[in-house]
């Protein structure tokens, strides 16, 4: 559960908790200049309020802190105020020439403007608004009293004589006592007393809490595809979401409404939380809805029996009490990142990779990657763009890319140039290339996108609408970001560097762009990426010669058959003044499906015996990096 709590933790959305509206609202409207008068009657702890003499039942009122706290509702009602809910959580009553503002999770209240200070914020108690009488019955000029024969407290005073004193807006969630999403198609009570202070830009993953999360509900979709998955995997994608230290105290499959779901109930200790997880598959979607609630006994998640049991994979557009808070409009989905000031909208099917730094979006055939830079004095689009197609054509042998072309692209934050071209990586599925590159104000921005071509125009078309729809927020950019370095684009891809190794009594010259993931060459293994290929140093055990023969016995293998590898060089070099044994194997029909060579150069050297291993992509296979490797061989000095 943590990993989707941290993914998200700088989205906060404030919305309504549940709230039954509609029976908050004035009864009748009253035209007369007359003012009626009006008397309420009510004791703590009994659901009976009588206004007027006439009875009703209601969530009992009750007292905290000192103060009386009374369903909204018996208030509106009584006095014919106008109602209005704004942002989610502000209550906003108008009573004749009076305002009266609260809000939830605040203690305080404005009267015409004044703040007052109560002892207890408004709260939600059972679907019922709850606020503090007092402050304001005596806004509207009441009086309370008590009346002691039957011990109940006793409000005076007179309805409204305004018939549209402020109104009954209540904003989209007028009347809304359910939440559910349309698109993932689940729906559940709404949970009271709670804020939404999460949900993901798909709607994939949605959470409720309170102002110190000590309460929290969070309902998640995972698609599973159409198998069905049997009550271990169901737990096992339980478990995915615990905690470090968080262990289960009960577990088992419950029936609810006839649905059969998989319970968890766990424990944190460290933050001495119960939480209770509740799983079904519905089609082809795996449904999780979790609560939290803080305390040492697991009796703190009773309070939430009706809500989880409310729970239906399955949303009724037809049933008006269910706010539908779906992110998927018209099967599009808007994403938005905040720190990059960057908003796409993307079709269903589209995810966010929130382990990556910069903004990167995935479908099963497409994907979207955004970066930014420092503007260079003197550099154009046009400059950048020839650039970037040398780099390609760097990269790429002459048959593994295509139809290199630029075109001028309109955006919404300014005129760009895109870099469009075709590649493969094995000459059987080939991969569109539309690199969007704009410079406006102080920044460079790149906006790649890569569709597979297969689905003939549907990549396209899906291209063509995210650019219309892609916005840059470049004000907040040149607020918020200073100078950002773009090594990659202007590197010197001939620039070499030294490397020495004392331990293994060697060193090397690497091209200086080439990334190191393992660069301590005092250490047994070294590994270097770069495009298309890699670079693997090692130690090893034996002499070159066992080495060279096992790893030719291997191209002669069943195993090495079932991939297409053979064996296309087997020699002895000298290099430096040293004999090293070269071995070079060909694998044309990897599980990965791209077609690549491996180089090794095996030395036997006073430490034991070292080989020098290069992987190369056929499609990668350029006479620039082939050079690369020979002159990165040639420069080895054994000590």
């Amino acid at each position: 559960m943590s990993n989707y709590n941290n993914l998200f933790k700088k989205m906060i959305t404030l919305l309504l908790p549940a709230l039954l509206i509609l029976s908050m609202m004035p009864i009748a409207v009253f035209a007369s200049g007359t003012a009626e008068k009006v008397e309420i009657r009510l004791k703590a702890g009994s659901p009976t309020v009588k206004i007027n003499g006439t009875a009703s039942t209601v969530i009992a009122p009750f007292v905290t802190a000192g103060t009386t706290m009374v369903p909204l509702k018996v208030i509106t009602n009584a006095f014919g105020a106008g109602l209005k809910l704004e942002n989610g959580n502000i209550i906003t009553l108008t009573y004749n020439d009076r305002k009266v503002v609260l809000t939830f999770g605040s203690k305080s209240v404005k009267v015409n403007g004044a703040v007052k200070t109560v002892a207890v914020a408004p709260v939600v108690l059972k679907g019922s608004t709850m606020v503090p009488l007092r402050v304001i019955v005596e806004a509207f000029g009441a009086a309370i009293t008590v009346d002691q024969a039957t011990k109940e407290t006793v409000i005076t005073g007179s309805r409204a004589q305004l018939s549209d004193a402020g109104g009954t807006s209540i904003d989209a969630d007028f009347n809304k006592t359910k939440v559910g999403d349309s698109y993932y198609g689940w729906s559940m009570n709404y949970p009271a007393g709670l804020v939404q202070v999460m949900q993901s830009d798909s709607g994939d993953y949605v959470k409720w809490a309170d102002a110190k999360e000590a309460a929290q509900v969070i309902v998640i979709t995972e698609h599973t595809g159409d198998s069905e998955l049997t009550s271990e995997e169901q737990r096992d994608m339980l478990n995915g979401y615990f905690e470090g230290d968080e262990y289960t105290v009960d577990e088992r499959t419950i029936s609810v409404g006839g649905l059969s779901f998989e319970k968890l109930v766990t424990y944190t200790k460290q933050d001495k939380t119960h939480y209770e997880y509740r799983g079904i598959q519905q089609g082809e979607n795996f449904y999780i809805v979790i609560v939290g609630a803080q305390g040492a006994d697991k009796s703190v998640l009773k309070n939430y029996d009706v809500l989880l049991n409310s729970f239906k994979p399955s949303f009724n557009a037809t049933d008006k009490a269910v706010k539908d808070i779906t992110k998927v409009v018209n099967g599009v989905i808007t994403f938005k990142d905040v720190d990059f000031g960057l908003t796409v909208k993307l079709p269903t099917g589209w995810y966010n990779d929130n382990k990556s730094a910069k903004p990167a979006y995935y479908s099963e055939n497409e994907s979207l990657y955004f970066s930014l830079s420092s503007a260079v004095e003197g550099d154009t689009l046009e400059k950048w763009a020839a650039r970037r197609e040398a780099d390609i054509r760097d990269d790429f042998a002459s048959n593994y890319v295509r139809g290199i072309t630029t075109s001028p692209l309109k955006l919404q934050d300014g005129n760009a140039l895109v870099l469009s071209y075709e590649y493969t990586y094995d000459l059987k599925n080939w991969i569109k290339g539309n690199e969007v590159l704009l410079i406006a104000g102080n920044y460079r921005y790149s906006i790649d996108f890569y569709y597979d071509l297969f689905n003939g125009s549907k990549g396209n078309e899906i291209y063509n609408s995210a650019m219309a729809s892609l916005d840059i927020d470049t004000a907040y950019i040149e607020k918020n970001f200073d100078q950002v370095e773009n090594d990659y684009d202007f590197v010197d891809r001939s620039k070499k560097v030294t490397k020495r190794s004392s331990m293994y009594g060697y060193s090397i010259e690497i091209p200086a762009y080439w990334y190191g993931v393992q660069n301590n060459f005092n250490e047994d293994e070294v590994y270097y990426s770069f495009s298309g290929g890699e670079m693997t140093i090692y130690a090893a055990e034996g002499n070159a010669s066992s080495i060279l023969a096992d790893i030719t016995a291997y191209t002669r293998s069943a195993e090495a058959a079932e991939v297409g590898t053979t064996l296309k060089e087997s020699t002895m070099i000298q290099v430096n003044g040293k004999m090293v044994y070269k071995f070079v194997g060909h694998t044309a029909e990897p599980d990965e499906g791209m077609p690549y060579s491996e180089i090794f150069y095996i030395a036997d050297t006073a430490n034991g015996p070292l080989v020098y291993y290069f992987v190369l992509y056929d499609a990668n296979a350029t006479p620039s990096n082939v050079q690369r490797i020979n002159d990165t061989v040639q420069s080895i000095r054994f000590n």
